[in-house]
């Protein structure tokens, strides 16, 4: 993974993608594309993964452009949200609202 998050970072500054607001955007703009799939009942196929995809790439770039390291960033997420506790609702997890994050 680490090969792969360092081949988008050079990608994005070859391309001189350095805008945060526009990146932000773009982050938006993909993750709808999830939401579009999912409203379509499309969640297995090539339209999915794209999605997916795309989110992942324009997330790692934003990350990047803002000076952080995704996998880092992913690692903290990772760690405080191993150790909440609540209960799954349908599918979804609810955290116990203990005034944490």
């Amino acid at each position: 993974m680490d090969e792969l998050v360092h081949n988008v970072i050079e990608w994005r500054r070859e391309h001189k993608i350095d805008n945060p607001v526009m990146q932000a955007l773009k982050v938006t703009e993909e993750v709808g594309e999830i939401s579009t799939e999912i409203t379509h009942n499309r969640l297995h196929g090539p339209g999915m993964v794209d999605a997916i995809g795309d989110s992942l790439v324009a997330i790692i770039i934003l990350a990047d452009i803002l000076g952080y390291n995704p996998v880092d960033c992913l690692q903290e997420a990772y760690d405080v949200i191993s150790k909440r506790k609540g209960e799954t609702k349908d599918g979804c997890f609810i955290k116990e609202d203990n005034g944490e994050n």
